[in-house]
């Protein structure tokens, strides 16, 4: 079976100080369909790099990597625009809603963005409804609680029926209820056969997954080795 997404030997190199650093170093990965996978790190250690490249946000300096067989490498910004909105639910780290646009339109806005069949705004009631947010649709993001917020996200995020959803940090900001409801919806998704790719520092995410990888300085190594 293809793997929805695939990272091989991704290297990411940056100067600093005028010397060369590794901030992803050979790192390969991937992601089955339906898979669950989390990856931990402390601080520093690379994870959100990673995830930049494989959500085709940022060019690795060498490697592949692909998204349903199709490289996100070499493709100009109109097509990886295209393949980003299509293919990939990316949450980013912190609050990424427009402030200017209700609920309702932050989640069809991906939608909106290029010609898509169907009815956007039906299935975006439909998912507010799913993650218990529905009467939330008219108001603005900044009446929202943190917990609120990051589900509307995860709605947004699915609104394209995406190969794979990208979370980077989703409860880094959250309490301990909040990220436990939002950690819940992402099982609850998987479950139903979305596939999640999913970084945080929070160890207690990783008993909603079902592989975790651990970055260390660039490196990415399979197995929980924070533990070690």
């Amino acid at each position: 079976m293809e793997p929805v997404l695939k990272l091989k030997d991704i290297c990411k190199e940056y100067r600093r100080g005028g010397a060369p650093f590794f901030a992803v170093d050979h790192a390969s990965l991937e992601v089955e369909p339906g898979g669950y996978v989390n990856i931990i790190g402390r601080s520093g250690s690379g994870k959100s790099t990673l995830l930049n490249i494989a959500a085709g946000m940022l060019p690795p300096t060498s490697g592949v990597a692909e998204l349903g067989g199709v490289s996100l490498t070499g493709k100009d910004d109109a097509e990886l625009s295209r393949i980003r909105n299509d293919g990939i639910g990316f949450i980013p780290q912190g609050v990424s809603a427009l402030p200017a646009l209700t609920v309702l339109e932050n989640v069809m806005l991906p939608f909106c963005l290029y010609p898509h069949d169907g009815d956007g705004e039906g299935y975006a009631r439909l998912l507010l409804d799913r993650f218990g947010v529905a009467d939330l649709a008219d108001a603005w993001p900044g009446e929202l609680s943190g917990g609120e917020l990051r589900r509307v996200l995860i709605a947004r995020a699915l609104i394209n029926r995406p190969q794979i959803v990208i979370a980077d940090e989703p409860t880094s900001d959250l309490d301990v209820r909040s990220t436990r409801d939002v950690m819940e919806a992402f099982a609850k998704l998987n479950a139903d056969g979305t596939t999640l790719l999913i970084v945080s520092h929070d160890l207690d995410a990783l008993k909603y997954g079902k592989r975790v990888y651990t970055m260390s300085e660039g490196r990415l190594a399979e197995g929980n080795r924070l533990a070690l």
